[in-house]
C-alpha cells in the first residue's frame, strides 16, 4: 500500500498544478491594445536649378618618353673614355661626347688608306704624262716615217736608173717598215690610255670609299648624344671592351613627354578629337599628381589619337603630349618623371540649361526620389546625359524648383508622406549643385 501511495502522489500533484495555471490562464485580464503611429521618415532635399555645366573627361595613364632608344656601339674596341654625365639618370645634351673607344687601329687604317689613295693618284699622274709624252712620240714617229717614205720613193727612182744599189733600196724599205710599226705600236699605247685611265680611276673610287669607311669607323669610336635626353640605364665602364653592336645605354628624350589616355566611346562624344588627316586642333589636357599628400599639376596638349579601338575593352587611346616635363613651373614643382602614374582631365562640351544632381541621390535604373509639395514621395526616372564620380547631369525627367530627396531610403512606397528636415543649408545646397567640376580652369 505504501509503495503504490509513493507511485500515485507525484502524478496528483502535477495533475492539480496542471489544473490551476488552467484556471490562472483562462480567468487573466486581456491586455489594452494602442494603435501604432506611422514613422513619417525625416529627409534632406534639394532644389533644382537649370544651370550651365561644363563637361570634364577624367582619364588615368603611364608618363612614357616619345623616343626611347637603346645607345649602341658600332664599332669594336675598350673604352677609354666616359662623360661625367653619362650615368643613370644624367641629362646629356645633342652631340655631347659621352664614350671613347681606343682610336690607335682605325687611325692605322686611315693612314694605311690615305696612302694607298695617294699612290693610286700618282698612278694618275703617270699615267696622264705617258699620255703627253706618247702624243709627242706619235707626232716625231709620223714625220719619221714621212721621211722613210720619201727616201723609198727616192732610191726607187735611183734604182731604175741604175745609179743605188738594190740593197740599198731594200734598206731604206725596211727603215719605212720599222718606221711604220713604230708608229702603229704608238697608236695602240695611245688608245690603251683611257682603259688604263678608267681602270685607275675605278681604283681611285674604291680607295676613296674605304678611306670614308676608315674614317666613319674612326669617327664612331666617339659616342655622341643623338638628341637631347637622360640616361635610363648605362651598361659599359672604362676598361670595358666592348664588340660591334654591344649596348651601352638606354637613354629617352625630354623635350616632351606622352601619356596614353583611355576613354570611352561615350566619353570621346564629348570631345572635340584631332581625327582627321592635317588636323592640326590641340586639345588642352591637365595632369595632376599627389605626391607626399600635396597634388601638382602640368599642361598639355591631346596632340592625337590612336588609329583605332582597342579590340578587348573598346577604348580608344588619347596621346597627351606635355612639353618640358622636368622644366619646373616654380622651385619646389617636381618633375614630371617617366614612368609616373597620372591622373587626366580633358575640358569638354559645355551643356547648358541642364539640372546637375549629386550622384548619391540617383537610385537603380537612373531613378530619383521627388517630393512633392505636400511632402509625398513621387519616384521619377530621368534622363542622364552625363555621370562622373560626384555629379549625374539631367536633361529631363526634372523641372526647375522641384525638390529631389538626398537622404538615402531603402523602402520608399510611391506617394508614402515624409518630413522635410529644417537643418539643411538650402541656399548653400543649389549653389553646390551648379559647381564646375574639378579639373576646370
Amino acid at each position: 500500500m505504501r509503495k503504490l501511495f509513493r507511485i500515485l502522489l507525484p502524478i496528483i500533484v502535477l495533475t492539480l498544478c496542471v489544473a490551476v495555471a488552467f484556471v490562472l490562464i483562462k480567468t487573466a485580464p486581456s491586455p489594452k491594445r494602442k494603435p501604432s503611429e506611422p514613422v513619417v521618415p525625416i529627409v534632406e532635399v534639394l532644389e533644382v536649378k537649370p544651370s550651365d555645366y561644363q563637361i570634364v573627361v577624367k582619364a588615368t595613364g603611364t608618363v612614357k618618353p616619345h623616343i626611347q632608344s637603346n645607345l649602341v656601339s658600332e664599332v669594336a674596341g675598350p673604352v677609354i673614355y666616359i662623360s661625367p654625365n653619362f650615368t643613370n639618370g644624367g641629362f646629356i645634351e645633342q652631340g655631347e661626347l659621352l664614350v671613347r673607344l681606343d682610336q690607335a687601329e682605325y687611325q692605322y687604317v686611315v693612314a694605311n688608306t690615305q696612302a694607298a689613295l695617294a699612290g693610286v693618284k700618282a698612278r694618275l699622274l703617270e699615267l696622264d704624262t705617258t699620255a703627253e709624252n706618247l702624243k709627242k712620240s706619235l707626232a716625231i714617229e709620223e714625220q719619221q716615217l714621212a721621211l722613210a717614205e720619201r727616201q723609198v720613193i727616192r732610191h726607187t727612182k735611183l734604182r731604175k736608173q741604175r745609179t743605188v744599189s738594190q740593197s740599198a733600196l731594200d734598206e731604206s724599205e725596211r727603215e719605212f717598215l720599222l718606221r711604220k710599226s713604230s708608229l702603229q705600236g704608238l697608236k695602240n699605247s695611245l688608245r690603251l690610255i683611257p682603259a688604263q685611265r678608267q681602270i685607275l680611276q675605278a681604283e681611285l673610287k674604291l680607295k676613296q670609299a674605304q678611306l670614308a669607311s676608315a674614317q666613319l669607323n674612326l669617327d664612331r669610336t666617339q659616342i655622341k648624344a643623338p638628341y637631347a635626353g637622360r640616361v635610363l640605364e648605362r651598361q659599359v665602364n672604362v676598361g670595358q671592351s666592348v664588340s660591334k653592336g654591344s649596348v651601352l645605354a638606354a637613354i629617352y628624350a625630354v623635350d616632351y613627354v606622352e601619356v596614353r589616355l583611355p576613354i570611352t566611346d561615350r566619353e570621346a562624344s564629348f570631345l572635340t578629337l584631332p581625327e582627321g588627316r592635317g588636323d592640326k586642333s590641340q586639345l588642352e589636357v591637365t595632369l595632376s599628381v599627389s605626391i607626399a599628400g600635396r597634388d601638382y599639376q602640368w599642361h598639355g596638349q591631346i596632340m592625337r589619337t590612336e588609329g583605332m579601338l582597342d579590340a578587348r575593352t573598346r577604348q580608344l587611346f588619347l596621346i597627351a603630349q606635355i612639353d618640358n616635363p622636368h622644366a619646373p613651373a616654380h622651385d619646389d614643382h617636381p618633375p614630371l618623371l617617366v614612368g609616373q602614374f597620372v591622373e587626366a582631365a580633358i575640358p569638354g562640351r559645355l551643356l547648358r540649361d541642364v539640372m546637375v544632381l549629386p550622384r548619391r541621390v540617383a537610385r537603380a535604373d537612373d531613378e530619383v526620389l521627388v517630393i512633392t509639395p505636400d511632402n509625398r514621395i513621387e519616384r521619377r526616372k530621368l534622363e542622364v546625359v552625363w555621370r562622373d564620380r560626384s555629379s549625374i547631369v539631367v536633361r529631363a525627367g526634372l523641372s526647375a524648383g522641384e525638390r529631389v530627396s538626398l537622404t538615402q531610403l531603402p523602402y520608399a512606397p510611391q506617394g508614402s508622406q515624409v518630413k522635410i528636415s529644417t537643418t539643411v543649408d538650402q541656399p548653400l545646397r543649389t549653389a553646390e549643385s551648379s559647381r564646375k567640376p574639378a579639373g576646370v580652369q
